[in-house]
């Protein structure tokens, strides 16, 4: 019996398994550069809709119900520090003080309406207005709390030059990017004689790590390189380091406690940051967009009750 004989692979045979080994790296490799394509386009995508969001226009019926709600409510605009032009709606105050509402990222003046009717109820002045990029004040790119802080000062402005309203009796109010903005410039601007800041971050630049996820630093930089790009200074957005500095004007931090955009945590720390005289509201099973809703009539009667006291006693010096 002659002994068996393995082939030895030929010439041939050596190629083609090369070229299989090659044509599936080549496709490996395909894939990898499709996924990574799409994670930069997905990104793109992200960071279009974070700095340019899609209007809320303020409907026919939601302007209706607002001149229903709020007797008086007059059209206005007004030019933001910087000369951006800004619309949105004012009620006129009957006590001499007044509220300047901000609201959060690509939202308009409407968010606000509950606890501006609240407001309104008890005679003061309210200013709602739509943030640059938002509704139908003019700009194109939301800058997540940096210039907007011009929108409100020029808020304030218009505030301080109406003749119903005493400008040592002026309020503000901010929900999220507008928390941001608030507590910015009221750290700064010592016309803002009251504050509420709701689902307040501690800074931008934390929040863009917290956004970044699992990916951690890189991303949060590779967002922040974003930003920059887009003109957002991002060193000027950092309410944990400045909010102390709003004492001795009464201070109310509003939190939700199923809040995963602005945790409950977080909110808390720019709380603990701050100086007496300061309250804390917690809404429980409130998440990012419930604060108005789950807080409902108890959380306007705290508002009304806190600007009252801070606004309508005599003003303080500070």
């Amino acid at each position: 019996m002659s002994a068996q004989h393995t082939p030895s692979l030929t010439p041939a045979s050596g190629v083609r398994r090369r070229r299989w080994w090659m044509g599936g790296v080549l496709c490996l490799g395909l894939v990898c550069l499709g996924v990574l394509g799409w994670r930069v386009w997905r990104h793109e995508q992200v960071v279009h809709h974070m700095l340019h969001p899609e209007r809320q226009a303020i409907t026919d019926q939601e302007r209706a119900l607002a001149r229903q709600r709020l007797p008086g409510l007059r059209e206005v605009s007004f030019q933001a520090a910087d000369g951006l032009t800004l619309r949105g709606w004012y009620v006129p105050s009957r006590n001499r003080a007044a509220v300047v509402m901000v609201h959060g990222a690509g939202a308009n003046r409407t968010w606000f309406l509950d606890e501006a009717v609240a407001l309104s109820q008890r005679g003061m002045g309210v200013l709602l207005y739509d943030n640059r990029a938002n509704g139908e004040s003019d700009g194109d790119t939301q800058s997540w709390g940096d210039h907007e802080q011009d929108d409100l000062r020029g808020g304030l402005d218009f505030l301080q030059a109406q003749p119903d309203v005493d400008p040592q009796r002026l309020g503000a109010t901010g929900f999220s990017i507008g928390a941001y903005t608030v507590a910015m410039v009221a750290a700064q601007d010592p016309r803002i004689r009251a504050v509420v800041l709701k689902a307040v971050w501690t800074s931008l630049p934390d929040e863009l790590l917290f956004m970044a996820g699992p990916t951690g630093r890189f991303n949060a930089w590779l967002l922040g390189q974003e930003f920059s790009w887009a003109g957002v200074r991002l060193d000027r957005v950092h309410p944990g380091d400045l909010v102390a500095a709003i004492a001795p004007r009464p201070l109310l931090v509003v939190a939700g406690d199923d809040d995963h955009d602005a945790p409950m945590t977080v909110t808390r720390a720019v709380y603990e940051a701050a100086r007496e005289p300061k309250q804390w509201r917690l809404i429980p099973g409130a998440t990012h967009v419930d604060y108005e809703r789950l807080g409902g009539v108890d959380l306007h009667e705290q508002v009304v009750d806190f600007f009252s006291r801070g606004l309508l006693e005599a003003p303080k010096g500070g």
